[in-house]
């Protein structure tokens, strides 16, 4: 329902929880636990840091008292990298995000084989890496990104919710590393795990838009290496939908406004076909009295676990 007054409610009843359980009480890690997801919650929906500064004292606290070899240790290493990740996208603490790499790490390596968690703790690490690369510029950072975020994938099974984003994440770091490389096959690449993302996002779904968006940046970038038109007109068809699909007052509105602007833009140049300048003109304008779009960008999701 999303009601605020329950996470609150949520946080307090864990909070008196945790404060009644006394040392050494076998069930503290997991109520540790918990109040750090609760709070790292609340801190995604109202912003305010002081809760994930909190969050991730309670998850410090419940790794150091879950004992070596207990099954919940990997999903809780993955809970504390969740919110050392957050603290990072909000401070830009280098530290932070270090700190986000080690956890899951570890959680990666004592996850065992065939775990239904594996793939999102997987997809998690890629998320770090590839934030590491955007950050610092390391080629090594991406290419780990690349790797764990393919197996993710490949773990995923047919069907499940968290297929579109995962493909979407994959997407981006090869649409990150063609951007540093040049090497057409990482485009490929990226285009392909968009296309898949894209078919897979159901009608309405929230991310729709800006999936579209990637998707369409994405065959304008190949069109802008290869010159085939028939790419400019699959990024015209993809950036429409993504503008039609977002909601007004959207803060990316002008971004994918400008996108979409310069694709047709693009055809004028190669076709000179006025109704393409014309559109260009309409969409870059709109993007101006919105505000400044910037540059394309792309962000990923790390998810609790447990």
């Amino acid at each position: 329902m999303g009601d605020l007054s329950d996470l609150t409610e949520a946080i307090s009843a864990q909070q008196r929880a945790v404060e009644l359980t006394p040392d050494g009480h076998p069930d503290m890690p997991l109520r540790l636990n918990n109040l750090g997801c609760l709070l790292q919650s609340r801190c995604v929906r109202m912003g305010d840091l002081s809760d994930l500064t909190q969050a991730i004292s309670a998850q410090q606290r419940a790794v150091q008292l879950t004992p070596d070899g207990h099954p919940n240790m990997p999903s809780r290493l993955n809970n504390l990298g969740c919110s050392f990740q957050s603290c990072f996208e909000h401070m830009g603490d280098l530290s932070d995000l270090t700190e986000a790499i080690s956890a899951k790490q570890r959680a990666v390596q004592l996850t065992p084989d065939g775990h239904p968690d594996m793939p999102s703790t997987l997809n998690n690490l890629g998320i770090s890496f590839q934030s590491r690369f955007a950050r610092m510029g390391d080629l090594s950072d991406l290419t780990q990104a690349i790797s764990v975020q393919q197996r993710a994938v490949h773990l995923t099974p047919d069907g499940h919710p968290d297929m579109p984003s995962r493909l979407t994440n994959l997407g981006t770091s090869f649409q990150y590393r063609f951007a540093r490389m040049g090497d057409l096959a990482d485009l490929t690449e990226a285009i392909s795990a968009q296309q898949r993302a894209v078919q897979l996002t159901p009608d309405g779904h929230p991310e729709m838009p800006s999936r579209l968006n990637s998707l369409g940046n994405s065959f304008q970038l190949r069109f802008a290496r290869m010159g085939d038109l028939s790419d400019l007109t699959e990024a015209i068809s993809a950036q429409q939908r993504a503008v039609e699909l977002t909601p007004d007052g959207h803060p990316d509105m002008p971004l994918r406004l400008n996108n979409l602007g310069n694709s047709f833009q693009y055809r004028f140049s190669r076709m000179g076909d006025l109704s393409d300048l014309m559109e260009a003109i309409s969409a870059q304008q709109h993007a101006v009295q919105l505000g400044d779009g910037g540059h394309c960008s792309w962000h990923g999701r790390t998810s609790p676990i447990g």
